[in-house]
């Protein structure tokens, strides 16, 4: 048997239907997305979905014709970070190229706000110039590549330990080289002739 959208069980001789709960959870996502492109927190988009729930104030997204909400309706900030997430998710490629021109938008207008200040030379706002456009150059792939150098103290260099001491290293080594010349004696000895049989006596 297979299952609605839901997690329950449905009858496979009957037509598919969508329940309520899946309705509403769709509705969330859409209504999240569309509060999360105004640069609304998730607290506050989990406050206004929850008034609309309880009819307290106009959704900013279409509601699906007939759709309901339990009685106390109430919604977490969680629940909307997870419905905006899914939302995202499965489109993934139109969304992020779309969140990114909203928050490319966002930046010109911060920085166009920032004109006046920044035609008197007031420092706060030239270095929040700096800091819009470095963000906006960040988000859009086209700032240069940062390079950096890691030093010691001082500007020496860093101190890298192996964790043995001086003296093992060199123990350690002259373990290794006696045991290089001690084989390579040995295969002398066995490649070099033995004494010649050539003057020994005949019987």
């Amino acid at each position: 048997m297979k299952r609605y959208a839901d997690g329950t069980w449905r009858n496979p001789n009957k037509p598919m239907t969508v329940s309520d709960r899946v309705r509403r959870a769709r509705w969330v996502e859409t209504e999240t997305l569309h509060l999360k492109r105004m640069g609304l927190s998730f607290d506050t988009i989990a406050q206004h979905i929850t008034r609309v729930g309880r009819g307290e104030t106009q959704a900013l997204s279409e509601t699906p014709e007939g759709l309901s909400f339990p009685p106390s309706f109430s919604i977490s900030r969680q629940a909307c970070h997870r419905a905006f997430q899914t939302a995202i998710a499965r489109e993934p490629s139109l969304e992020v190229a779309e969140m990114r021109k909203i928050d490319t938008a966002r930046c010109e207008e911060i920085y166009m706000n920032l004109q006046p200040a920044l035609r008197k030379g007031q420092p706060a706002a030239v270095l929040a110039g700096i800091r819009v456009l470095g963000h906006k150059a960040r988000i859009n792939g086209y700032s240069a590549p940062q390079k950096l150098e890691v030093t010691g103290r001082d500007g020496a260099p860093v101190p890298v330990s192996i964790g043995l001491s001086d003296d093992t290293v060199d123990a350690i080594y002259q373990h290794l080289t006696a045991g290089v010349l001690g084989n390579s004696q040995t295969e002398q000895e066995t490649i070099s002739p033995g004494p010649s049989k050539s003057g020994s006596k005949k019987r």
